[in-house]
Order: structure tokens, then sequence, then C-alpha cells
């Protein structure tokens, strides 16, 4: 009997993986506060992608198109992986204390607009909450892969998919919540969740675009029109997406400074201030004017290195629009915390871009895996 092969991206991320939980461990052991919030950056931005595939995998069974036929393979692996993402959450759950401020604080030392909140924002609740989305989450993966496992499934797909977005939009807006607006809890922002999903369509599009890319030539592909090719209906999706994102963004910016409020000026001031502007300009070059200015030229999404590039400085984009929104108010000692980041990017990023690699190697293992959160 011959022994099972692992693919080589697999155990070179599996390697990556190992070395980067060993330097979480020893950070773990020297500043447990450092390693979770550096921990917690990274599994913000893991577990968007596959709940961003979910979000595009749907909206594709209702509307249809060449261009979700193109990617729905790479956003099988990217949904599939979801289950992962969500363990990685776990080691923040044991102590909530030493990143949310409203987990185990004295309630008198609190602002007046936080302790108005401690009916929602209370652990018991936070983890019952937790649990619900996990649940929402796992089911609609099970049967978001079942119905896009063939095409004889796929009849059942549109049925779901109103429902499915409709629990799933849910889900994202408390996880938002929970995950992210209450690491500071007296900012209040309304469109939060929605930039949150937009963030995650585009981060999860463009990795798919780029796992795509790596084994196929679609630029030489008929797209969906005359003298259109595929990777342009792709690339203009992924634009879309994109401009998603900065409608949004752009008006949470102006109704906040608009209104001129100090809670909620102040979240954008600790952003642009102490070396975070830095990154607030990388992420607008990374993930709008530059992608905008390749998305305007036909040539360049006709080509089979430009639609990497757009691709690629989207999820660059994306992964540094997450540490842009989650780290400035976690900081303490500055760059000194750096080293955390990069272990927790290499544990967790090797670990997950090791099940990713592996499932999207072969489709029969996402469907073995899908066997196993059904039955498991």
């Amino acid at each position: 009997m011959t022994r099972p092969t692992i693919d080589r991206p697999a155990g070179l991320a599996s390697a990556a993986a190992t070395a980067g939980l060993l330097f979480c461990i020893v950070g773990a052991t020297t500043d447990v506060r450092a390693m979770l919030v550096a921990w917690l950056t990274t599994a913000l931005f893991l577990i968007g992608l596959p709940l961003g595939a979910l979000t595009v995998l749907m909206v594709h069974g209702l509307t249809g198109g060449r261009w979700g036929e193109t990617v729905r393979q790479p956003l099988r692996a990217l949904v599939a992986t979801l289950p992962l993402g969500l363990l990685f959450l776990l080691p923040v759950l044991v102590r909530l204390d030493l990143v949310f401020p409203w987990a185990g604080a004295d309630t008198a030392a609190l602002p007046d607009t936080v302790r108005q909140k401690l009916a929602y924002l209370n652990v018991p609740f936070f983890l019952l909450r937790f649990a619900i989305c996990s649940a929402i989450w796992l089911l609609l993966t099970s049967l978001v892969l079942g119905w896009t496992a063939d095409d004889r499934s796929r009849g059942n797909m549109g049925k779901g998919c109103t429902a499915g977005l409709i629990v799933h939009g849910a889900a994202v807006t408390i996880f938002a919540i929970d995950w992210m607006l209450s690491l500071e809890p007296e900012f209040t922002s309304t469109i939060y969740a929605f930039l949150e999903a937009a963030s995650e369509v585009v981060g999860a599009f463009a990795l798919a675009m780029i796992m795509l890319a790596a084994k196929r030539a679609i630029e030489t592909i008929p797209g969906g029109e005359e003298d259109v090719a595929l990777s342009e209906d792709v690339a203009n999706m992924a634009f879309g997406f994109m401009l998603m994102w900065v409608y949004l963004a752009f008006m949470q910016w102006l109704v906040i400074w608009g209104g001129d409020l100090p809670d909620e000026i102040h979240w954008y001031v600790i952003r642009a201030s102490h070396g975070w502007q830095y990154l607030l300009w990388l992420l607008i070059a990374l993930q709008f004017a530059l992608p905008l200015a390749g998305f305007l030229s036909r040539n360049v999404k006709r080509s089979h290195a430009g639609l990497l590039i757009l691709a690629g400085l989207l999820l660059v984009g994306h992964f540094i629009d997450v540490l842009w929104r989650i780290r400035p108010p976690l900081s303490v000692s500055g760059i000194q915390e750096l080293w955390c980041d990069l272990a927790a990017m290499a544990g967790a990023g090797g670990l997950w871009l090791a099940l990713l690699f592996f499932l999207a190697a072969r489709p029969e293992r996402i469907a073995f895996w899908r066997r196993m959160l059904v039955h498991g």
C-alpha cells in the first residue's frame, strides 16, 4: 500500500504554522494580552474570508452568471475553511477580560455610555450569541457546499439563498458588533456591519481570483458578451465589490465627521495618529486608488499578470483594512508587539492556508469535509 502524500503547498504552510504556533506559545508565556490581541486580529481576518465567500456564493445563487461559475470552486474551498476560522476565536473566549474593556470590568468605573450597553455587553450573552452565529454559519456552510457541489444540486440553491442571505446578514451584523465594535464600546456606527460584510466580500473574491488565475488562463476564455474575455467579467465583479466597500467606508466617515460627536470622531483620531495614519494611506492606495486605475484599463483586465496584480492589491488591502480597524485601540507598547502579530500570522495563517490548499487541490476533499461537518 502506498503512503498518502501531502500536497507541497499545504506542507509548506504546515511548516510555517508549526513555527508560528511555537512562537505564539512563547508570546503567551511572556505577555498573554499582547499575544491574544495579535491572535484576535489575525483570526478576524481569516474568518472573514470564508464568510465573504459564503456571501458571494449565495448572491450568485440568486443572480447567476458565468463569473460565478468561474470562481465557484475556489469560493467553495474558502467556505469549507469556516469551521477552522471559528476555532481560532476560542483562545480569545478564554480571556475576554484581557481584550474587551467591558468584560470583567468594574461597572462603576465604566463611562455612562458603556454602562447603558451592559444589558447586551455581558459575557454570558456574548457567548450565547457567538454559539448561535457559529451554528448558523456551520449550517449554511453545509447547505451551500451541497448546493454548489454540481449542476444537478444547484436547482435547490435559488430557493434557499434568499433566506440564507437574510440569516447570514443578521449573523454578520451581530458578529461585527460583538467582536469588533465592542472593542471600543463608546463608539457607535450603524454602517459598520455593512462595511465589514463588504470588506469580507472584497477579500474573499480577491483570493478566489488569485486561486483561479493560478490554475487557468481565463483571459483567453470568452466572457458573457461578444469580444469580452472571461477575465474582464470576473474583474468587473471585483470592481463592483470594491466600489461598494469604498462607498460604505466613505459614508461612515462622512456621517461621523459631519455629526461632530467626540466618541465617534475619536475612533478616527486614534487611527490617524501615532503612526497608524501611514497604514491608512497605504489602505487607500492598495484597496482604492491603484485598483481603480487597473480596473479602468481593459488591457489590464485582459492580462493574466494584470488580473493577478489587481487581486493581490485587493487582498493585501483587505488585510490592512482589518488591521487598521482592529489593532490601534488594542496597541499598548507599539512596535514591540509586532513580533506577536508575525507569530499569529504564521501560526494561524499557516494552519488556515494548509487546510485551504489541501481542500482546493481536489474537489472531492470538500465533499468529504462537508460529510464530516454534517455527521461529526
